[in-house]
């Protein structure tokens, strides 16, 4: 009884720790792989619960990994990293391996974030991803690993449901269309004040006795009047991504983002 009682004390603790070693022995990743330890472990049954409640329902894998140190996956940098272990461990759903991947690494407090797969790329596109930010970064800076993995899923469940309704999450187009409208506007305004400025130059005269004489034309009068002045200014478009601290990856199959939180 003892020997049995033993053993199934010895089962549960490494039942446990399975998420915790998972990176390390190169066992198939949950979709919560904790091997920071930044959860409890009720928290992080909560979350596998919830990522598996996403990822099935729409065949897109919803990952959270937590590492120590991305440079032990791969050096360039914790985007490479996050491609490196996505690959590694054949994550994703379907024959596409469509998947949503969040790494965090701690030594530094890097992130990033790893899309793959055509419905993945579907429901995340470039401005997706970048918007997507908002849902976990804050948290993540005040030390909330729960609520912001949280935030994470929950979103990726919404945007993966909008684009099953075919309506994904994309940047609004009414936002260029007024940008252009603004432009031919300033355009217009100065191109009328340049032409009301010449039409003031020139005054309608009913004599031309004052300026003609026996000997041809005599100038009795020389000013200089001033009209008005014209100001060009150029706007500098600058990446929006330089304010966050984030940056954006694509190439090589799957695209992300990467920063510091």
């Amino acid at each position: 009884m003892k020997r049995k009682l033993g053993c199934l004390f010895l089962a549960l603790v490494l039942l446990l720790g399975l998420t915790t070693l998972a990176l390390a022995d190169g066992a198939q990743l949950p979709y919560v792989t904790d091997a920071a330890g930044l959860l409890t472990e009720a928290e992080a049954a909560e979350l596998e619960s919830m990522a598996q409640s996403v990822s099935q329902q729409y065949g897109c894998g919803v990952y959270v990994v937590t590492v120590d140190d991305y440079t032990d996956y791969d050096s360039r940098g914790a985007y490479e990293a996050a491609y490196t272990i996505y690959h590694q461990y054949s994550l994703g759903e379907g024959a596409d391996r469509n998947g949503a991947m969040l790494l965090l690494s701690m030594r530094e407090r890097d992130w990033a974030t790893f899309f793959y797969g055509p419905a993945a790329e579907y429901a995340f596109d470039a401005y997706g991803q970048e918007e997507l930010e908002g849902a976990y970064l804050d948290y993540f800076r005040d030390n909330d690993w729960y609520g912001g993995f949280s935030g994470y899923i929950n979103e990726c469940g919404r945007y993966l449901d909008l684009a099953a309704q075919g309506s994904p999450v994309r940047a609004s187009k009414l936002v260029p269309i007024l940008i252009v409208v603004a432009i031919a506007c300033l355009i217009a305004i100065i191109v009328c004040g340049i032409m009301r400025g010449m039409m003031k130059s020139v005054s309608k005269k009913t004599e031309a006795g004052n300026y003609v004489s026996a000997s041809g034309l005599k100038l009795t009068q020389s000013t200089d009047q001033y009209t008005h002045t014209t100001t060009l200014e150029r706007h500098i478009d600058r990446d929006s991504s330089s304010g966050s601290g984030s940056s954006s990856h694509s190439g090589g199959g799957g695209s992300g983002r990467s920063g510091k939180f």
